[in-house]
């Protein structure tokens, strides 16, 4: 049995669905529903390699991050990556690394044995200018939520444990590469108290290439819903489109860290969701007091048109950064 009491949510095995110990209709629950299983939004992988000749990856010169690091990198916004957990020893990652927690195994780190969550963490908070891995924040305190295991799924219980989590450790961001096709009302409640609490969550729309069918929890109001943009400036195949989401982010053929200190290349909306957390955390920095629905709105409303697509932008760190700093009366060149 577990209590969350940030969400007012007991986990527990309950045997009889039925008789008198049913929770159906009992008057000390509000709410019940049977746990089930979420999976990372499966991406399209690449190869792994040693390094890269690349240079910086196309997703963070896209969003045009490095123009705004001599204002904002970040700096002490608290980053938490809800996934497969962070392989926290990969160089791009251990300079940021604050730590965090497993929540299958609460005894042991949050360590990465999947990959999905280590690819994640490096495109928000990413720092090796040598293997030209660098995130959209680079000075963010990135913290790993381990709730998924090594083949990619959770259970509903450990993502409530995860938001759980954030909330009580104070989490200023929480990136979600993850998605469900069935709504959740618990999942939801849960985002909701989050949001209250002034969290920024931001979501995977999903992979299947569905229009009107985006996953859920990036369907949520409270949430920001990401889908994703490829190298072209058009939406990629694979995104979902639809209700829920608010903006689109580089998600095709995207170059990240990943276990045992090599780099990947990966496509997929997940990929796309931690562009916007890095760009949530560059916000954070200039103005603590910002709210989750006015970022939302400063990056909705500084996106970049998208080729053949009016209903969305796609984002953009320099153009969020200057707008807010119009509205704080400064000026970014």
């Amino acid at each position: 049995m577990r209590f969350l009491p940030h969400l007012g949510i007991i986990v527990g095995e309950f045997v009889r669905k039925e008789g008198p110990y049913s929770l159906e209709g009992h008057p000390d629950v509000a709410h019940w529903e049977y746990d089930s299983q979420v999976k990372i939004t499966d991406p399209i992988a690449g190869e792994i390699t040693e390094g890269t000749m690349e240079g910086i990856p196309w997703g963070i010169q896209d969003v045009e991050a490095s123009r705004v690091w001599p204002y904002t990198k970040g700096r002490g916004i608290k980053v938490a990556v809800i996934d497969t957990g962070i392989a926290d020893d990969h160089p791009a990652i251990q300079k940021n690394y604050s730590g965090g927690v497993n929540i299958l195994s609460p005894m042991f780190t949050p360590y990465d044995y999947n990959g999905h969550g280590t690819h994640v963490a490096a495109t928000i908070a990413g720092r090796a200018t040598d293997l030209n891995i660098v995130g959209v924040a680079p000075r963010v305190h990135i913290y790993g939520v381990k709730a998924f295991n090594r083949k990619g799924s959770a259970n509903l219980s450990d993502l409530l444990s995860a938001i759980n989590w954030c909330i009580e450790n104070k989490m200023d961001v929480v990136n979600m590469s993850f998605g469900m096709p069935k709504v959740s009302d618990t999942l939801h409640e849960a985002i909701r108290v989050a949001h209250r609490r002034g969290i920024t969550m931001v979501a995977a729309a999903g992979n299947q290439g569905n229009s009107g069918n985006v996953d859920y929890p990036a369907r949520f109001d409270e949430t920001i819903g990401v889908t994703a943009v490829s190298k072209d400036g058009r939406l990629a195949a694979f995104s979902n489109v639809g209700d829920g989401v608010d903006l689109a982010a580089p998600g095709d053929k995207i170059t990240s860290a990943w276990l045992n200190g090599t780099i990947r290349e990966m496509s997929g909306t997940s990929m796309a969701v931690p562009h916007v957390s890095g760009t949530a955390a560059l916000l954070l920095y200039l103005r603590r007091d910002l709210k989750p629905d006015h970022m939302r709105r400063i990056m909705v409303e500084s996106t970049i048109p998208i080729q053949e697509n009016r209903n969305y932008g796609k984002v953009s760190s320099f153009q969020s950064v200057q707008f807010l700093a119009r509205q704080m009366g400064r000026f970014i060149p």
